[in-house]
């Protein structure tokens, strides 16, 4: 037995148009000034109040590379000089 999957040929017409990239979250219009230390901190007692506790993630772009990541979006330099 086999499905024939449907589509509505309306929402696909609805959503098929170019996006913004998707590369952080919350994406980087979210920080600015006003998100202080004292802002992380409290982001990070909300997170750690889930009643299961989730790990915190942290990535640090250092924009430097010896060679590219082919998954990688950031602007960087691939570079093997480690006076840059």
């Amino acid at each position: 037995m086999s499905v024939i999957p449907v589509f509505d040929a309306d929402l696909l017409r609805r959503y098929d148009r170019p996006g913004p990239r998707y590369t952080s979250y919350p994406t980087a219009p979210q920080f600015g000034g006003e998100f202080d230390e004292a802002a992380l901190r409290e982001s990070i007692r909300r997170s750690n109040a889930d009643p299961i506790p989730r790990r915190l993630s942290l990535y640090l772009h250092i924009p430097y590379c010896f060679s590219p990541c082919f998954y990688c979006g950031c602007t960087r330099i691939i570079t093997r000089d480690a006076t840059k």
